[in-house]
């Protein structure tokens, strides 16, 4: 009896291993959006006379200084979770007449090597590097997308030396560190070598796990926002993040069928806690707005959300609402 149920086993989970194999072959060629949707850490990009890289102890990044300088202060852009500086968005802010910094939070050569305990106060290096190095340095206008939009919130939240935010696909909560090299849940963030309170991913029923899991198993983009939904609605206030005390502007950006995560409500949210905030959410974009967005591959839909069109509109209005705003924060 003992040896057929073993055999039974043994031949249950072969089977499974092979579904699970021919599976992820399949999603791997029909989805490819799963080959590109990490970034190497050693990427380096275009540097000219206008574009240089800049190194210090933790700061790691790009400078842009445009031909010809038309604004005073100095525009700060992070990436999100794949890790980039969010380079393209640099430039585009860099051809308006913008100094620019694009820059790393984690992820490089003497920064937090996973997304996870990234210090807040790394920041300090950020401000201290502008006003050395910056010609009419401030104001500060910081704008993050995704995981940098929690991160950049954080930094205004925190009293940081910020006078305007921007979040594209923002979060209201700080959510548990993404880095699972460790049985231990890590925060995403640390301020002053403490975590920053965040909604806990323990909580998240085991359907909704279970259904993640599979997913990253076999290889099909999965959709994330089940997950953070979860966190939040079961954190309560534990985690969420208030800007009550922020004396900047504030501008947020979100997709209603954003896939990734509810940064539609977000967005809502946060610019509710303050009148000189304004929240702009597009109707049928996703977590990503661009006017290219076939270039992810296939199966962006499932990752991300919305249509083509929608982030397209998506992409050109908030980039006009982005461009005027700026210019009356920048003078």
């Amino acid at each position: 009896m003992i040896i057929k149920i073993v055999i039974t086993v043994i031949v249950v989970v072969a089977v499974a291993g092979i579904a699970i194999t021919v599976l992820n072959r399949f999603n791997s060629s029909t989805y490819t959006i799963m080959q590109g949707s990490s970034m190497d850490g050693s990427t380096r990009y275009e540097t000219n006379e206008q574009v240089i890289y800049i190194e210090g102890d933790y700061m790691k990044g790009y400078r842009f200084s445009p031909v010809e300088r038309t604004h005073p202060g100095t525009v700060v852009v992070y990436g999100g979770s794949e890790g980039s500086p969010n380079y393209w968005q640099a430039k585009m802010i860099a051809d308006q007449g913008y100094e620019v910094l694009a820059l790393y939070f984690w992820g490089q050569d003497g920064q937090a090597p996973t997304l996870a305990n990234v210090p807040l106060e790394q920041f300090d290096e950020v401000e201290a590097y502008i006003q050395k190095n910056v010609e009419q340095p401030t104001p500060i206008t910081v704008i993050g997308t995704s995981k940098g939009a929690e991160f950049s919130a954080e930094l205004a939240a925190h009293g940081f030396a910020i006078d305007n935010l921007v979040n594209f696909a923002p979060a209201d909560h700080t959510y548990f560190g993404l880095d699972y090299t460790s049985r231990d849940e890590l925060p995403s963030f640390t301020y002053r070598g403490e975590p920053v309170p965040f909604a806990s991913q323990r909580t998240i029923g085991i359907g909704t796990s279970a259904k993640l899991m599979w997913d990253m198993m076999t290889g099909y983009p999965p959709s994330y926002r089940a997950t953070y939904e979860s966190a939040a609605e079961d954190s309560g206030d534990l985690g969420r993040i208030d800007l009550s005390s922020f004396e900047g502007n504030a501008l947020f950006f979100a997709g209603a069928e954003d896939a990734m995560w509810q940064s539609e409500v977000a967005a809502e949210n946060l610019a509710a806690q303050n009148e000189r905030f304004e929240a702009y959410v597009y109707p049928d974009a996703g977590h990503v707005f661009t006017d290219d967005i076939d270039r992810l591959g296939t199966g962006w839909e499932i990752m991300f959300g919305g249509t083509a069109e929608g982030s397209a509109a998506a992409f050109e209005d908030s980039t006009d609402i982005l461009f005027d705003r700026l210019a009356a924060w920048h003078g």
